[in-house]
Formats: C-alpha cells, structure tokens, sequence
C-alpha cells in the first residue's frame, strides 16, 4: 500500500514528460515538435530520459546534433476523447513546451483546459471567428464591404447562430443607411430603427440570392419585410434591366467590324433567334480569333430588343469577359461531383425566379465548353425540357456554344485518356445535333507584322498535333518564336525583373505569370519568388477535420493537414502584402470567381483584404473570409477550413486557361501530361519576345494531343 501511493505521488516520466524535462534543459529540443523528437533523440527506457543520437547525419548549423531515420508517431485519439484529443492537436502545433501548463499557455495567457487553448491558437472552428472577422472590416471598410462579407459568411461559412451574428453587427452594416437619412433629414435627431435594419436585411438578401439563389430564412436568418419587391421580379429584372438604345448604339458600331466568319455566325444566330425554333450551335474559336467581341455583340443586339439573353462560361475568367456573362455553375446550378453521377439535373425548382428567366429566355450563350464535363450539358438539357415542357433539343432554346477543344479537356483526377475523351462534349449523345461553325481569322495580328502571323500558325501545329516531332516523340522548342532560360532563376528573373522594385505596381503585376503543368512546381516556383518581395510574411493555418466522425482515428488531423488536393488551398498558407493571389472558389460572381486574380493589400487574423487584379471590376477592393472546402477527388470525405486562395506569382496551365499575359513564363521541366496543356501554356503569350520556356537541355519537351477530340 505504501508503494502504491509512492507511485501516485510520483509517477514515473512517460516520453511526454521526458520531452517536458529534455526541453528544460536542451536548446535544439526547443524548436521540435513532438512527434520530431525521435529524429534526433533516443529514448533511455531504464533511465526514463531522452539521449542525443550518437550516429547519424550532422545537422546544419547543430555541430552536436545528429539526425537519423526514426519517425515519431503519437497515438491517434478520437474526438470524443476531448481532454487527449486536444492535448494531441497542442503537441502537433507548439514547439518546445516545457510543462502541461506550458502547453495551455498561449500568448501569455494560461487557459484552464487543452481545448481554450485549441480555439485562442485558431485549431478548432468557432463562430466568434465571423464574429472578429466582421469587427476587423469595421476598421478599414465601408458599410457596404461589411455587408458583402456578411452575405459570404452567410452563404459559405454556416455559422451556428447567423441572427446572434446580426445582431452583435447590424449598427456597422447599417452606418451608411442612417447617414444618408441624416443627410436628407437635417433638422430630426434620428438613429437605428426597424425600418433601416429592415433596408440593411434586403441589401443583404440580395447578395445572398446572388451568390447562392438563397433568400435569407433559408440561411437561418431574419426574413426581411419587401413591400414592393419578391424574389421574381429581381432575377427577371436582372436579366432586362439594360438600356436598350445604349445597347443598339453599341451594335451598330461594332457590326460593321465583324469579319467574314464572323458575319456568317452572327447571321446563323439571328435567323435562329427571329425564327424562334430553337437549335444548338458550336462556334470552334481558336484564341485571338474574336470569339468574345461575337458574343456581345449578339447579346447586345437580342438584349437591345427587350428580350433575355443568357451568357454564362465554365471559367470564371470567361464569364466576366461577357456583358452580363456568369459561371454556368452559379447561374444553371450545375451539380458540383459531374463524375459519379451518369444522369444528373440542375438544381432549379419549377416556380422559382431562375426557372421563369430559362423559360422566357430566348438565347443561351454557353463560352468555354470544351472545358465542361459532358455530364454538365446533359443536365441543363434535362432541366430545361422539365422547365420549358418540351422534348426538343435543350427544351427548344437556342444555345451557342463556344471553345477550343485543342485547349485542356474536363479535369478527371486519375484519369487516363480514355477517361478524358469518355468525360468530352464531343463524346455526348447531345453532340451529333450540334451545328459547328469556325472562326478562323486571328483579329489580334491581322494587321501585324509576319512573325506575329507565323507563331498564330506555329500554335495552331502544336495545337492540332501537327508540329514535326523528334525521334522520341517530342516537339523541338524553336528558338524563333520564344526565349529559352537554362535555369528557374533565370526564368524568374525575366518574367518578374527588379521585383522588389515593382512589387506596387498593379499593372506590371497583372500582365505576367510563370505557368506549369503540376501544382508541386508551381508551389516551389511561388515560394521562390515570393521570398524576394521586401514586405513581411503572415502564415494561416487551415482547420482540417473528418466530415465521417468512424474515419477520425483513420486519418489524424495532422495526415489532412499534409493533404494538398489541387482544388483546396495550402494547409500551411503564407502570404505578404503586394504579392498576387489567385481565388480558389466562386464568390460573388462575376466579380470574385475561381480563378480571379488579386493583389493582397492588409492580412489580418480573420479576413484577408485584396484588390482585383483584372477584368471588369479591376481596382475594386473586397474582403476574403475563410470559408469551408471539401475536395471531391479523394476516397475519404474531408473539410479544409482556410482562405480559399493561393499564391498567383505561378498558376497551374489549367487554371491559367482564359488568362491573357503580356509577360508568360512557362516552366516545362516536368512534362506536359494531358491533352492541350503546351497549346494553353504558349498561347496565353501575346508576343514570342515576352514567352520565356525552360525545359530540357535538348530544348524538347512533349505535346499531347488526342486527336479523336480533334476530329
């Protein structure tokens, strides 16, 4: 008995409290983490104490220190678990803790229990992070911004208590309101009533609907009262509120402008259009050749006569080249998982406002198709003969289509070629009905020099596969229509020249990046050039978790966090003011969709502010929350909890599709490995002076094309 309560007054050390007490006393012990010990240490079983490793690699700059191969592993533990499953997260995040109470001390400040100091380190998710979020743009933004970020948490975040949320903010979101009030009132004391908090609900559902076709009671908020509007009348609204004469103005400007194929499209279109019989066109438009300048013209002459015209792409990038233009996603409610679904239909319910716009819609412009997954298509043809009540083609609405299918083809993570072809438009039964007209005439270098007409055709080769090859089946990289750098210091230093001195200026920004076919290398690349910019670093860290609560143990927070999924943003996500950023996510289309470029201008602890960086809304200042992401290509179900952003010095080939540069680095030291990845890659270029490529030291590199999407 006296021994037993020996041992509880004295436990013997555990590897836990043998870290405590190395950390004591060991300088080097005090930059590890826990589950790092075991590299550089052993454990004396008999003595209870860690020992530097007498064999092993030295260290740089720890002459005593040695590592070896051991990997340290701490026992997974369930959530339920709470006090161990906390402690756990604590000792995968905080180096060099000397005591239990040094674990649960943070910035000074001790918390009584493990999960505190969890949620005060940012590991757990907590509704009073919108909260702060909210109360950090109150300091550098106007009502409006705060609104708009509102209606982000609102439509992406679910937070636990959206009317709790409202009512600690609803005076900030509401300044500009009461102001203008004040302003029209001067002789009345006035301040918040119903009626300016009713006015503030509106604006907010509003951005609601626009983001995510939700009013706000079906986000868990307060319902607004509208006496003289209902959801109806704003989606239509939307779709007929253009000046007609400003539009036909614009048209007839700009028909007499259109080329030949142009002309016969733009023709093809309206005998459709006056007709009213429907049909379904395809307009193959290699870039350069005016695809875009067609498309708006058409919608300003239909639109200009009072009726609704549709424009909406598959980019983001695209569809805010359109007038009017909106992801095909956000507008037509396109299923998110395409792959696993043979038969899917869009996400509209008879009766609603988007349905009543797809049944009075006369034209629906669809650019960047060759990108969509067939299944897409298939399901807006589905929903709109449910919507329209006829069987015919696309419920008898006229549909034109636009793309390149020598750029990149539907993304099929894993997948082979057959698997990418099966996933192509051209592949669908729906394409044998299709009619498809061409443009031809390349309208940027049509009044330009030679060379510029010579590298339009040297592209079009690589672009239909027909550019002479090597023994080994690779292309000659020619030396006449591009600069080739030996190194990637060399690359970086002709795409991003005197960074340090350029960093502030947004169009030298916006006119260049370096591209690559893997994320891997786009992620060195970003690192390496952001480490040259003079201003300091924030590092965000994302809160991963297990959606299946039977998998947690399977795969321990720290496995999610190495995950780097192309779709989602890093775990580890470090930023500087100035640096580009590229959206991860659709936002508040069309002015923040997945792809949109900005420049970071303040980090704070819960929001990020940023500036566009190209496009229509170029210049205009918004507020990045952490929202939640879930990848879809994994076999297990997960969410990442961080700012859906990634460093944009590098962009992945398929993400920089629709981006046009001045300045384009392309790094093919790994290889192209799908269809129209080198054709994307050089042609975002606009002059052979500015295309700077470093490949292999024979100067080659592979171009894959599959020429059964060409056919």
């Amino acid at each position: 008995e006296d021994n037993l309560q020996c041992r509880l007054a004295n436990p013997p050390n555990t590897t836990l409290t043998g870290f405590f007490e190395l950390c004591k006393n060991d300088n080097f012990a005090k930059t590890l983490l826990y589950c790092n010990v075991p590299k550089f240490y052993t454990w004396d079983k008999s003595k209870k104490v860690f020992n530097r490793r007498k064999q092993g690699a030295i260290v740089e700059g720890h002459d005593d220190i040695r590592s070896g191969d051991a990997l340290g592993r701490v026992y997974t533990v369930h959530s339920r678990n709470t006090d161990c499953y906390y402690l756990r997260l604590l000792l995968h995040k905080i180096k060099g803790p000397t005591s239990f109470k040094d674990l649960r001390t943070v910035n000074g400040i001790e918390y009584e229990t493990y999960r505190e100091a969890c949620l005060a380190l940012g590991l757990l998710e907590n509704d009073n992070q919108w909260n702060e979020a909210l109360k950090e743009a109150v300091y550098s933004d106007s009502p409006s911004k705060i609104r708009t970020l509102f209606a982000l948490i609102l439509s992406f975040c679910e937070p636990s208590s959206p009317k709790t949320l409202w009512e600690n903010n609803k005076d900030c979101m509401s300044e500009d309101i009461l102001n203008k009030l004040r302003a029209e009132n001067r002789h009345f004391v006035l301040n918040y009533t119903d009626s300016i908090y009713n006015e503030t609900l509106i604006k907010i559902e509003d951005k609601v609907l626009q983001m995510i076709g939700k009013s706000l009671s079906e986000v868990g908020m307060l319902s607004p009262s509208r006496q003289h509007a209902h959801n109806m009348s704003r989606e239509i609204l939307r779709e007929l509120t253009y000046y007609s004469d400003l539009l036909l103005n614009f048209v007839t400007q700009r028909e007499p402008l259109l080329n030949t194929d142009q002309q016969a499209i733009y023709r093809e279109v309206l005998l459709l259009y006056r007709k009213s019989e429907g049909g379904v066109i395809f307009i193959d438009a290699p870039g350069g050749t005016g695809k875009t300048f067609l498309i708006n013209v058409l919608l300003a002459k239909i639109r200009g006569e009072r009726n609704i015209a549709l424009a909406v792409a598959t980019s983001g990038i695209a569809a805010m080249l359109m007038i009017g233009g909106r992801t095909a996603h956000s507008m037509l409610q396109i299923p998110i998982d395409l792959l696993h679904n043979e038969m899917p239909v869009c996400n509209i319910k008879k009766g609603s406002a988007k349905a009543y716009v797809l049944q009075e819609a006369k034209v629906l412009f669809w650019d960047e198709i060759s990108m969509m997954h067939k299944h897409g298509l298939e399901a807006v043809n589905r929903t709109l003969q449910d919507l329209r009540g006829y069987k015919d083609l696309m419920g008898g609405l006229i549909v034109v289509l636009a793309g390149d299918f020598r750029q990149t083809l539907p993304v099929i993570p894993r997948g082979t070629m057959a698997d990418e072809i099966k996933a192509c438009l051209k592949s669908s039964y729906l394409w044998k009905q299709v009619k498809v007209m061409k443009l031809t005439t390349n309208m940027r270098i049509q009044n330009n020099c030679q060379n510029s007409q010579r590298f339009s055709d040297y592209l079009l080769k690589i672009g239909d596969g027909q550019e002479a090859t090597t023994e080994n089946g690779k292309i000659r990289l020619s030396n006449e229509f591009c600069k080739i750098c030996p190194t990637l210091e060399n690359l970086t230093n002709q795409v991003y020249p005197d960074i340090t001195l350029n960093i502030q200026n947004i169009q030298w920004l916006q006119e260049r990046a370096i591209l690559a076919p893997l994320n891997e290398k786009v992620k060195e690349i970003n690192f390496t050039v952001q480490e040259k910019v003079p201003t300091a670093a924030r590092t965000y860290y994302s809160i991963d978790k297990c959606l299946n609560d039977e998998e947690a143990t399977s795969y321990p927070v720290e496995f999610l966090n190495s995950l780097n999924p192309s779709c989602i943003p890093l775990h580890r996500l470090v930023l500087k003011v100035g640096c580009p950023i590229m959206l991860l996510r659709n936002l508040d289309p069309p002015k923040l969709c997945n792809g949109s470029r900005l420049i970071v201008k303040a980090l704070h602890a819960h929001i990020i502010e940023a500036t566009i960086l190209t496009g229509p809304f170029e210049g205009e200042h918004v507020l990045i929350p952490r929202i939640p992401l879930i990848p879809t290509d994994l076999p297990f179900s997960f969410q990442r909890l961080q700012f859906p952003l990634r460093l944009a010095f590098a962009i992945t080939i398929n993400k920089a599709q629709g981006q046009s540069l001045r300045v384009t680095g392309l790094d093919l030291t790994d290889e192209c490995f799908s269809h129209g990845q080198l054709y994307v890659g050089m042609s975002r270029a606009k002059d052979t002076s500015t295309l700077f490529i470093i490949a292999d030291e024979q100067k080659e590199t592979k171009n894959i094309v599959y020429s059964q999407v060409l056919k």
